[in-house]
């Protein structure tokens, strides 16, 4: 007995975890993954600012869903698209569905009144 109801405090509990980290939204996950560090709002600083990256994607987004998972080419300054690739690594890790919520928040940014 003291065996299942463990198995199923075990099971509750990766079913609470998981739905945790699902449940993150865009604007987190580009937080907590450090995206934040080098993208700030409307200002260039190590990498091209949050807007200027949402205009460039915007009608784009499959382009930018490739690119974050490591499998397309930048657009917004590919010169110095190299700095992005231990970036890309951590965001490579991330399930489809955080991917798709990331790059919603990415292109929200030309909508949102910072």
């Amino acid at each position: 007995m003291k065996k299942i109801i463990f198995g199923l405090s075990l099971v509750a509990t990766i079913l609470i975890v998981n739905a945790n980290a699902q449940g993150e939204s865009g604007k987190t996950i580009f937080e907590t993954k450090g995206c934040a560090l080098c993208h700030k709002n409307h200002m260039d600083t190590i990498g091209p600012s949050l807007k200027k990256i949402s205009t460039a994607y915007m009608g784009k987004e499959t382009s930018l869903l490739s690119y974050l998972k490591g499998q397309g080419e930048a657009i917004v300054d590919p010169a110095r698209a190299s700095v992005m690739n231990p970036q890309l690594v951590k965001i490579s890790s991330l399930i489809d569905e955080d991917v798709k919520k990331l790059v919603e928040y990415i292109v929200s940014a030309t909508e949102a009144q910072y």
